[in-house]
């Protein structure tokens, strides 16, 4: 049977996966099609699928060859390019969790408000057994500045799995952008999706994001904090670019003070001179993002009084 919405859940950690896939059992509405991609999972993940009493609409395909160890954002990519052009696509995955009346919701608000190219739930940040970390709740529409100024001031997050796009928009904006890491790749898709139209958010139901030390941003290191920072530069790159984004931000250098406050996170990965390529990198594009630097660095004054004497 034919549905107008794909869940498409690209799958390669065992641990969560049959609760992940259980929450989608238990929608109480079964319109969409169901699609698992093992991406080479070392593990038998089909024992766990199998395990779960899942719908005759749910397709299972394990590729020969791991993609997202090298790009998470190539895999996710190659997996809605191997559904069968449902107009609706919701991107999950292999450790999150969804409310029972999530679709049904979806399905009930698009009707009402049949003119968004994307559909977003309300999310809550759990930790790997489930508590709660952060509540993210987001205007009932919003656009590419809105979503912006939320996101890069850090008065909420945001994750890909939280929303429901058309196949529409996924093609007009030439799908996922592929950043390292996938970091902040989700964040630019719905930064050009809201570019073109605002976003509705789903009351009610909640999708449920789990922080642990399987996933890449629970992962510290050297290694990972380098291709971060480079996605980072190129979301924050794409949003200097529009003006008309750029110009509704407050502060309207809010991008280069989230840029300085991703590398203070990594702080402890980043040697001084990973921290100064990092932002003479951003700085070819724009100086301002050296005074907030130098800001961040005040603390430590060997460094900073380096700095004072570099921007004279």
């Amino acid at each position: 049977m034919s549905y107008d919405l794909a869940i498409v859940v690209p799958a390669y950690k065992p641990d969560f996966l049959k609760e992940a896939l259980e929450s989608l059992h238990n929608q109480t509405d079964r319109r969409f099609s169901l699609y698992i991609f093992d991406d080479a999972s070392p593990h038998d993940l089909r024992i766990i699928t199998d395990s779960v009493n899942l719908s005759d609409n749910t397709h299972f395909h394990k590729f020969e060859e791991n993609v997202g160890g090298i790009s998470l954002v190539k895999h996710w990519n190659r997996c809605i390019r191997l559904t069968n052009n449902e107009p609706w696509i919701w991107l999950f995955s292999d450790d999150d969790l969804a409310d029972p009346e999530c679709v049904k919701s979806f399905y009930e608000t698009r009707k009402k408000y049949p003119d968004h190219f994307a559909y977003r739930f309300n999310t809550r940040k759990i930790s790997a057994n489930g508590e709660t970390i952060k509540e993210n709740v987001f205007p009932e529409t919003f656009d590419a500045a809105d979503f912006l100024n939320l996101k890069l001031s850090y008065s909420q997050e945001s994750y890909v799995v939280e929303t429901i796009f058309s196949r529409e928009i996924y093609d007009q904006t030439g799908g996922i952008p592929d950043l390292p890491l996938a970091w902040a790749a989700d964040d630019l898709f719905n930064t050009q999706i809201a570019f073109f139209q605002k976003i509705r958010t789903i009351n009610g139901p909640r999708v449920y994001w789990r922080y642990s030390d399987k996933n890449i941003s629970g992962k510290n290191s050297r290694e990972s904090a380098i291709p971060k920072l480079e996605a980072s530069r190129t979301f924050v790159n794409y949003i200097l670019s529009k003006k008309k984004i750029a110009q509704k931000l407050e502060p309207e250098d809010l991008p280069l003070r989230w840029y300085i406050r991703q590398i203070k996170g990594m702080l402890p990965e980043l040697s001084f001179k990973d921290q100064f390529l990092a932002v003479w990198k951003m700085g070819r594009k724009d100086r301002r993002v050296w005074k907030h630097f130098a800001t961040m660095k005040k603390e430590k004054s060997r460094s900073y009084q380096w700095l004072k004497r570099f921007l004279s």
